[in-house]
């Protein structure tokens, strides 16, 4: 593996458009996909899903609904990022079957993911249960810090920035093996939904091509917004 700092590694990662032909090895990809998973996400539920597309069915369907870009066109790679939040329960059971096996519960664990992620993530039929919920947190809130309780809006916002911090995780750890990532936003969710056979509750959250840069791979050179502009202080 290419030795760098991580500094040397966010500096080169760049958006890639064009990408080699050359594969990418099995191991590449296995570590960045673990390095992934070792992301922060809300409560731990880890609400994402990565859906590697091999069969040149799944590439071409894929292909098309990312609007036939160039990345996804050349990239020996195309994986989806999954939000998944339908799979919160399942999550939430494991958490604590593993926190069981390390020893006895703590008070702590069995009253957050057993009383307190419940009461977050159950949004009642056709989500009738959300905005109620929302507009007691906000009631509370105008006597004490209080947290929204959790409409399927808030819900889906979760889940939408734990996926993108495990994107994030994922495209520095491909760099810093030496390879390259392009994100795209720009796809058709239905057809990307259909293709991957998502259930009630999951969105593609991006689509992510990888591979070896080519030479005409970096379009533009880098812009960055003045610093004051994103950086205040109070």
């Amino acid at each position: 593996m290419p030795e760098s700092s991580f500094l040397e590694t966010v500096e080169s990662r760049r958006s890639i458009r064009e990408f080699l032909p050359e594969a990418v090895p099995q191991d590449v990809l296995d570590r960045a996909i673990d390095a992934a998973l070792l992301a922060p996400s809300s409560s731990n539920l880890q609400p994402w899903e990565f859906v590697i597309l091999r069969s040149p069915e799944a590439r071409q369907v894929a292909e098309a609904a990312c609007l036939d870009q160039l990345p996804a066109k050349s990239a020996p790679l195309l994986v989806a990022l999954v939000t998944r939040r339908d799979t919160w329960n399942r999550n939430r059971e494991e958490i604590l079957r593993v926190f069981a096996s390390r020893g006895p519960l703590r008070k702590s664990q069995t009253t957050y993911y057993g009383k307190l992620i419940p009461m977050i993530y159950t949004t009642g039929p056709f989500g009738l249960l959300g905005p109620l919920k929302r507009g007691v947190s906000r009631l509370i809130s105008l006597f004490k810090p209080t947290p929204s309780l959790g409409s399927r809006v808030d819900l889906r916002i979760m889940a939408h920035k734990s996926a993108a911090l495990a994107a994030a995780t994922f495209m520095l750890a491909l760099r810093a093996e030496g390879y390259d990532s392009c994100p795209m936003e720009g796809f058709d969710p239905w057809r990307a939904k259909a293709l991957l056979g998502l259930p009630r509750g999951a969105e593609v959250n991006m689509f992510l091509a990888i591979g070896k840069r080519s030479e005409k791979g970096i379009w533009w050179d880098r812009v960055l917004m003045p610093r004051e502009w994103v950086v205040r202080e109070l």
